[in-house]
């Protein structure tokens, strides 16, 4: 059997599952102390509670469905109203009341024949719609990142808790050998062997600690924790084991970006920009039509005693601005432009979903073949075969140079196993990700 280099691969592997997930800094309303078991579905609530990223999509959400409102009010009318006096001669009595009365529609009436009103609530109501897909996709983003950071924690802590049992009985091994030596069974450089490779079981379980406590931070950052974390456990569920989760069973690359195309929310918004667009293009032409204003006035001047000097008139008309110089060209094109960007917009999202889907199946595929090896047939090998050589080693059996190699094997496989199986979830909630779903919780 080679021999081979312990620190390197281990090293490597074990920092490998604590590297921190992007995270996005939350601040929670009232922050309430973590669990001291944090379940994946726990983790998930609290993050959705208090992340940055949810409060303002919800608040964008909240905006839109203001501008709804906004969209369909129609101009309030207009009313006015002037008194005073004329004066006719120098002599008392000779004065004129005069009363003056406007109203106006403001064009009220001209925005519902029109259509222009239907037009911007249209719009409008496309805008909300995209509010509210963006809102899923903030939460559909969030949920990866927390999952995926939970699962690096778990992998830490079981990273950990291996490592401390092999360096316990690493250090059973040496005591061993000290009485060995003490009977003249082996040597001062087999001894010296067994000690180092203690040692380094020991530098590897406090790697693995200190990856396991900046793993944890970084998933108390994605819970909005801002003050001292308060130490907690994680709860892996599902994920201790490379099982797939059965809505994955016999899953196609067709079928997968079937469903991307059904539920994904920045695609849901994409579209909803696209026909947001149409109706401010369409609203923009409607606005060529002159806007015309009803009014309405009555006048009079004098009264019935001192007779009338103007009696008293009503009248209506209309007020109409004449498109002569100007027909809405600017307003026309810029609508127009941000059809074609929308549209652009679409198109890319389009093609990014398929490749998402791709790539994350393909991940998916991979890793959950190196996982399940490594969980059913290389790690129950290699664990069996370690253990065969120690008692073979304690009774005079086996050499050194056979017991060390089986060792380093046996830590190589079980580092390597958890970093697949890390891999394995992380392409799981990535095809989540991908496709606009949630196969976990």
């Amino acid at each position: 059997m080679p021999r081979t280099s312990v620190n390197p691969i281990l090293l490597v592997a074990i920092l490998a599952l604590s590297a921190p997930a992007v995270a996005t800094e939350a601040t929670p309303p009232a922050e309430r102390p973590l669990p001291a078991t944090l379940s994946l579905e726990e983790a998930l609530r609290i993050a959705r509670e208090r992340a940055p990223d949810r409060a303002i999509a919800d608040a964008a959400v909240a905006t839109a469905r203001s501008q709804i409102r906004t969209a369909g009010a129609l101009p309030n009318p207009t009313a006015g109203f002037m008194a005073g006096w004329s004066s006719q001669c120098d002599q008392p009595g000779c004065n004129h009341p005069s009363f003056i009365a406007t109203l106006g529609d403001q064009g009220a009436l001209a925005t519902l024949v029109t259509g222009q009103r239907g037009l911007a609530i249209d719009a409008a109501e496309q805008a909300l719609r995209g509010a509210e897909a963006a809102q899923l996709d903030a939460t559909r983003n969030l949920d990866f990142l927390v999952k995926q950071q939970f699962v690096n924690t778990a992998a830490a802590a079981r990273a950990m808790r291996f490592a401390r049992d092999e360096a316990t009985l690493g250090q059973k091994t040496v005591d061993l050998a000290h009485r060995r030596y003490e009977a003249g069974a082996i040597s001062d450089a087999d001894v010296a062997r067994l000690e180092i490779l203690h040692m380094q079981m020991e530098q590897l379980a406090d790697k693995a600690g200190q990856a396991f406590e900046q793993s944890r931070a970084s998933l108390a950052q994605l819970l909005g924790v801002r003050g001292e974390t308060v130490p907690f456990e994680v709860e892996p569920g599902p994920t201790a084991t490379a099982l797939p989760p059965p809505q994955l069973t016999g899953a196609t690359l067709q079928s997968l970006v079937g469903a991307a195309r059904s539920r994904r929310p920045d695609l849901a918004a994409a579209r909803a920009q696209v026909e947001q667009a149409r109706f401010q293009a369409a609203l923009a032409r409607r606005q060529v039509i002159p806007q015309f204003q009803l009014q309405a006035q009555y006048q009079q001047q004098g009264s019935p005693a001192g007779g009338w000097f103007t009696p008293p008139t009503a009248s209506v008309g209309v007020s109409v601005p004449l498109p002569v110089f100007y027909q809405q060209q600017g307003q026309i094109g810029q609508a127009d432009a941000g059809l074609v960007s929308a549209e652009a917009s679409l198109a890319k999202v389009e093609a990014q979903l398929t490749a998402d889907v791709a790539s994350a199946f393909a991940a998916f595929q991979a890793s959950g073949r190196t996982a399940q090896r490594a969980e059913q047939k290389l790690l129950p090998r290699s664990k069996d075969a370690r253990d065969l050589v120690q008692i073979q080693y304690a009774k005079g059996a086996a050499s050194l140079l056979d017991y060390l190699d089986a060792q380093r094997t046996h830590l190589t496989s079980e580092i390597d196993y958890l970093s697949a199986l890390a891999a394995f979830w992380t392409s799981v909630f990535q095809l989540e990700q991908a496709i606009g779903a949630s196969y976990l919780p």
